[in-house]
């Protein structure tokens, strides 16, 4: 395995700059990870992306790397450099250089670029020419992407000038990447591209939210791709309008969904019991951020899991998915649009900023054996074409039968107050028993069709993680070298058979592995099997778990 690192003033295209060495990697025969830092900042700050390459999957971030590419000075004073790494830089124009105990590489970024009366931006393409040298990587391979990555012949003569003046100005290669073949039934893309694509596979035809990060690339993507599958994307003016257009289109017969952040779900949690109490399906991701209020906007956190399974007044049933992989992510926002019509309940995705906005490699996505479950739906009876419907009239499983307007027959009221199985609004103390305990009969049903908690690695393992999201990748990590851990880790978390689940735990030494204060997964393991996981590794800077931290912490006797 190997890492670069690329570091430097945000608009100098790190981000691109990543993404095309992940792409070069992959096309190598290797399976790459790439995970990207950058600051709550328009302009300015310091920006970098880490690209890992390996013949095995990589599932999470190592903290050490091979090389570094400090496009500025500010990546040398960011970063840990040690003896063994190679740093790419600018020597001539460095005030930094008495610091690097690795192994300086000298590229004359600023002159190459004063040469091609360029703007700065070219010096990304100015480093990757220079490490493919350094890494015995055939010119072409970068050329062929630098034509994908810049269909303006502009542009594209500009950077590839740039990354052959990077590649002469390394006199030797230092070391040699292999070139397996290219392995074509792989993809490299980030946690939200796989929420997006789950979402198309479904049929979503209506999508609104305010753009907040790290959900906001999911808006980008399908924005795309509307035309080419028939979907409204509505770039709303802020996130009660978000979910309230969604929670409109679903009335109306649409496959609906929105994507947002903490901040943003905090506005839409009044939407949120509207859809619970009129029963309108409506699919929400939600990608976690620190917080309370603006906190942290570009940094990583599982702290909204009791958020949401409590958001907005009294009690109602939902469904909360916790993927913790991008397959994850793609196969249950699939699912998640079934359950949400099958059962007629609000349905979570929940990830976060690691997660999202990461890359990974994987196996292309299988839809094959995918189908869309509409659930109950109402035909129409031409001969009633103005009579009311029983809307909330139980058919099955505590559901009822779905109507769309238009429909003959079909007329019902989707009202935010308690009501009748017509949607007239009542207060009577009966009719509202009644339709509390259809409402929550559907639980019993939703939990057969949600995944329980899944163990991985050894099963007579010394030790067991118990983790939910994002935490699956770094336990894959870590027992791939040793059977003295395995993990348990929780890709749905209500409604799910907690009976299950605490057979599962009992008589095991556990530990908590979660990205947050307060260990929110183990409280409300506690709350529902009387299990206390007192052992706890708990994060929450900002950052996900590095491979050597949790590894160090798990095997070295810490906890």
């Amino acid at each position: 395995m190997f890492g670069i690192k690329i570091g430097g003033p945000a608009g100098l295209g790190i981000m691109s700059s990543g993404l095309m060495l992940l792409k070069l990697f992959k096309r190598s025969g290797y399976y790459v990870h790439g995970y990207p830092e950058y600051p709550s900042l328009i302009r300015g700050g310091y920006n970098s992306f880490l690209i890992e390459a390996d013949k095995r999957f990589i599932n999470a971030p190592f903290s050490s790397y091979n090389i570094l590419v400090a496009l500025a000075d500010v990546a040398i004073q960011k970063e840990k450099i040690t003896e063994e790494m190679f740093v790419i830089l600018d020597i001539e124009n460095s005030k930094e250089i008495e610091k690097i105990k690795g192994k300086v590489v000298n590229v004359p970024f600023k002159s190459i670029v004063k040469s091609l009366e360029a703007n700065e931006v070219v010096k990304n393409s100015i480093a990757m020419g220079s490490l493919i040298k350094l890494m015995g990587i055939d010119f072409k391979v970068l050329e062929s992407l630098l034509r994908e990555f810049y269909p303006s012949e502009k542009l594209f003569n500009i950077n590839l000038r740039g990354a052959e003046l990077g590649y002469h100005a390394v006199n030797e290669t230092l070391f040699k990447v292999d070139h397996f073949e290219d392995l074509t039934e792989n993809i490299v893309l980030t946690g939200n591209e796989a929420i997006s694509m789950g979402a198309i596979a479904a049929g979503v035809n209506f999508f609104a939210t305010y753009p907040m990060t790290p959900a906001s690339s999911i808006l980008h993507f399908l924005a795309e791709e509307e035309r080419r599958y028939n979907i409204i994307t509505k770039h709303t003016e802020d996130e009660i309008s978000a979910i309230n257009m969604a929670i409109g289109a679903s009335f109306a017969g649409a496959r609906s969904m929105v994507a947002t952040a903490g901040g943003g779900f905090s506005l839409m949690v009044e939407g949120l019991g509207l859809a619970a109490i009129a029963e309108t399906p409506i699919v929400i991701v939600e990608s976690q951020r620190p917080g309370p209020a603006t906190g942290m906007p570009t940094w990583t956190e599982q702290s909204d899991l009791k958020f949401i399974l409590n958001a907005s007044q009294d009690e109602f049933v939902r469904i909360v998915f916790t993927p913790g992989d991008v397959d994850e992510l793609f196969y249950y926002t699939f699912e998640a649009f079934n359950l949400a019509e099958r059962y007629h309940v609000p349905v979570f995705v929940m990830s976060d900023k690691f997660l999202s906005e990461s890359y990974f490699s994987t196996k292309r996505f299988d839809t094959s054996e995918l189908s869309i479950d509409r659930g109950f739906l109402f035909d129409g009876d031409p001969e009633k074409t103005m009579e009311f419907y029983p809307r909330y009239k139980e058919v099955e499983k505590g559901i009822g039968c779905r109507t769309f307007p238009g429909v003959p027959g079909g007329l019902y009221k989707a009202s935010g107050n308690e009501h009748d199985q017509f949607g007239f609004v009542t207060d009577d103390g009966e009719n509202r028993v009644m339709q509390q305990d259809r409402r929550f009969k559907k639980i019993d049903f939703i939990k057969n069709d949600l995944p329980i908690p899944k163990l991985y690695g050894n099963s007579d393992a010394e030790l067991t993680v118990v983790c939910w999201g994002s935490l699956k990748g770094q336990m894959m990590e870590i027992i791939k070298d040793t059977e003295m851990v395995n993990f348990i880790h929780f890709s749905a978390i209500h409604p799910i058979d907690w009976y299950k689940v605490k057979g599962m735990l009992e008589g095991k030494d556990l530990v908590l592995v979660e990205n947050n204060k307060t260990g929110q997964l183990g409280d409300i393991i506690a709350e529902h099997t009387g299990i206390l996981i007192s052992k706890r590794l708990l994060k929450y800077d900002g950052r996900p778990f590095f491979i050597e931290e949790l590894r160090e912490k798990l095997l070295g006797g810490i906890i």
